[in-house]
C-alpha cells in the first residue's frame, strides 16, 4: 500500500518529496521503504533522512530528473550502482550513515556539485576525475588513509573537508586545485606539508591542527597563525623558513619585510580598515531542548553591537550578503540557514526546540497576521501551485517556495523562541516579523542553524562575519570610541564589535560559545578578545 506522502506527490505532480523523522523510521522498520517512490519520475528533490533506512533498491536509477538527493542520518550500508544513472544530480548528501564503500558509478555523475560523505566508515573513495563540476567535497569523520589522486584533477573544486580521518600525506598535486578556497585536514596523521600548497592562490581557510607535523616551527604556525603565515612559510621550504632572514626575502610571490612579518603575527587590517573586537559575555544564552535533536540539532549565535545600518544602501547590502550565502555556502539552505534579529525585540534566554506544526504560532517575515507554521506551509504551497498554473512553470525554485520541501511532512518543526514564547525563527523557511532588522543603528543577533553538524554552523557564521568585514560593515562610532579608549592601538580604525553568545542544553551544560579564540581565523584581520566592561 502506497504511503500518503507518495500518493499526494502523484496526485499533485510534486517535484519534491521529503520523508523524515520517527514515524517514517517506524514504517521503514516495519514494512520497508515504499517502492512507489521510485516511480515518481518528475521528482527533482528527494529527502529521506533521520530514519533507520539501511539500503536502497536499484530502482533509484529511475529518478532521472533528480537534482538533489538528501539521505543524511540514516543507516545506509551500501548504495545501488544505479545511482550513476542520475546524470542531472547536483547535490548528494550521504552524511551520517554507515557506508564503508561506494559504487564506482558514483564517480560518473559529472553534474554533481556538492558531495557530502561526512560521518561514515569509508576507507577509500572511488575514482573522481569525471566529477568535473564538483565544487564542495566533505569526507570528514571517516577512516580514509589518503585522498585519491583523481581529486586533484577537479578544476572547480573550491572546498575540501577531510578532517578526522587517517590521512598521512598531502599530495604535491594539490597545486592543481586552482579554485581551492577551503581545505580542512585537522585531526589526521600528516607529517609534512608540500611546498606546492602555497601555489593555491585562492586558498583562504586552511586547518591543519592536530596532525603529526615533524617541523616544530610549522607545527607552531599551524597552531597559532593564520592561513597566510602558514603558506608563506611552506612557500620557501621548511629549512629556509628556519633560517629567519631568508624566509623574509621570499613569500608567496612577493617580498616580505621584517615589519610585514610582525604584522602577520598579530593580524593586519583588511583594506576596509575594519578590525574585530570580541567581548566575552554570558548575557546572551540559547537553550537547546531535546525535542530538536532529531530534526535540526545544531545552532550557533553571536551578537554584533550597534551595527551601523543607517544608510539604506548599506542595509540592502546586509540583506544581500545573507541571500548570497544561502545560495552558496548554505547550498540553498540544505546545509544551513542564516537568520538575523533585532536584539531590542528579544527577551533572553532563547529556546531552540522542536514543536508540532499546529503549535508553532508566528508572524512570518513580510506579513502582518499571525498564523501557525502548518497554515503557513499550506498557504505557500497553494500560492505556488496557483502561480504554476498561471505561469506554466514551477515556482518551487524561487522565493520561499523553494524551501517548502525541506520541512515537508516532518512531525516537528525546529523553532527559536524568546523567553516570552514568541517565535522569532522558523528555519529553514522564514524569520519572524517581530524581530525584523530595520535600517538604523542596532544590536543584531546572528543565528545559524543546521541539520548537518556544528562545524557547518561555525563555517557559515565565519563566512557571514567575514563578508560583513570585507563589505565595510562596522559598529557605530559611539561604540567604537568607548571600546577603543581601552586600546590605543585601534587608532582611527573602524571596528566590528561582537559579543559572545552561549548555547547550552536543558541542564545548563555548555555546548558552544561563539566566537571563541579558535574562531574568526581570518587572513589579514585583527581580532582582539577582551573581558566585557
Amino acid at each position: 500500500m502506497s504511503w500518503p506522502e507518495v500518493k499526494r506527490a502523484v496526485e499533485e505532480q510534486r517535484y519534491e518529496l521529503v520523508l523524515t523523522g520517527p514515524e517514517i523510521a517506524e514504517r521503514i522498520e516495519k514494512d520497508g521503504l515504499d517502492q512507489n517512490i521510485f516511480a515518481l519520475n518528475c521528482l527533482n528533490f528527494l529527502q529521506i533522512s533521520n530514519t533507520r533506512l539501511s539500503s536502497l533498491p536499484e530502482d533509484l536509477g529511475n529518478l532521472l530528473h533528480l537534482k538533489t538527493l538528501d539521505l543524511h542520518r540514516n543507516s545506509l550500508q551500501q548504495l545501488p550502482s544505479s545511482i550513476g544513472l542520475l546524470r542531472e544530480l547536483k547535490i548528494l548528501d550521504l552524511s551520517g550513515n554507515e557506508l564503508k564503500t561506494l559504487p564506482s558509478t558514483l564517480g560518473e555523475i559529472s553534474s554533481l556539485q556538492t558531495l557530502n560523505l561526512n560521518c561514515n566508515k569509508l576507507t577509500v573513495l572511488p575514482e573522481l576525475k569525471r566529477l568535473t563540476n564538483l565544487a564542495r567535497l566533505d569526507v570528514s569523520h571517516n577512516q580514509l588513509g589518503d585522498l585519491p589522486q583523481s581529486l586533484y584533477e577537479l578544476e572547480h573544486l573550491a572546498e575540501v573537508h577531510a578532517s578526522n580521518n587517517n590521512i598521512t600525506t598531502l599530495s604535491s598535486n594539490v597545486s592543481k586545485l586552482a579554485s581551492l578556497k577551503v581545505l580542512t585536514l585537522n585531526v589526521n596523521s600528516i607529517e609534512s606539508i608540500p611546498t606546492e600548497l602555497s601555489l593555491c592562490h585562492k586558498l583562504k581557510k586552511l586547518d591543519l591542527q592536530d596532525n603529526a607535523i615533524k617541523d616544530s616551527r610549522l607545527a607552531k604556525l599551524i597552531k597559532e597563525c593564520h592561513t597566510k603565515a602558514i603558506l608563506d612559510y611552506v612557500a620557501v621550504g621548511h629549512e629556509k623558513g628556519k633560517s629567519g632572514e631568508k624566509s623574509r626575502k621570499k613569500g608567496r610571490n612577493r617580498k616580505t619585510s621584517e615589519g610585514d612579518t610582525e604584522k602577520q603575527k598579530e593580524g593586519i587590517y583588511m583594506q576596509s580598515g575594519t578590525m574585530i573586537r570580541v567581548l566575552k559575555s554570558e548575557r546572551f544564552q540559547v537553550v537547546v531542548k531535546a525535542s530538536v535533536q532529531e530534526i535540526r540539532p545544531y545552532i550557533v549565535c553571536t551578537v554584533v553591537k550597534n551595527l551601523d545600518l543607517t544608510d539604506m544602501a548599506t542595509f540592502k547590502k546586509f540583506i544581500s550578503i545573507q541571500t548570497k550565502l544561502h545560495d552558496s555556502v548554505c547550498d540553498h539552505r540544505t546545509l544551513a540557514t542564516i537568520a538575523t534579529h533585532d536584539i531590542s525585540s528579544l527577551t533572553f534566554p532563547l529556546e531552540y526546540e522542536g514543536v508540532t506544526p499546529s503549535n508553532v504560532h508566528l508572524i512570518p517575515l513580510g506579513r502582518h497576521k499571525e498564523v501557525t507554521a502548518e497554515q503557513l506551509i499550506a498557504d505557500l504551497r497553494t500560492e505556488a501551485l496557483k502561480q504554476k498554473q498561471r505561469q506554466k512553470r514551477s515556482p518551487f525554485k524561487t522565493g520561499l517556495y523553494k524551501y517548502l520541501s525541506l520541512v515537508q511532512d516532518t512531525p516537528l518543526y525546529a523553532v527559536v523562541r524568546d523567553r516570552n514564547k514568541t517565535v522569532i525563527s522558523f528555519p529553514p523557511v522564514t524569520n519572524s516579523e517581530n524581530s525584523k532588522i530595520k535600517a538604523g543603528k542596532l544590536d543584531v543577533l546572528l543565528e545559524v542553524t543546521s541539520a548537518v553538524d556544528l562545524g557547518t554552523c561555525k563555517s557559515v557564521m565565519e563566512h557571514l562575519i567575514n563578508s560583513m568585514v570585507e563589505s565595510g560593515f562596522h559598529s557605530s562610532q559611539e561604540t567604537c570610541a568607548t571600546a577603543s579608549a581601552r586600546d590605543d592601538s585601534a587608532g582611527g580604525t573602524k571596528e566590528l564589535i561582537i559579543e559572545q553568545a552561549r548555547v547550552v542544553n536543558s541542564e545548563g551544560q555548555l555546548k558552544v560559545v561563539y566566537p571563541s579564540r579558535v574562531d574568526l581565523q581570518f587572513e589579514a584581520v585583527k581580532v582582539l578578545y577582551e573581558e566585557k566592561a
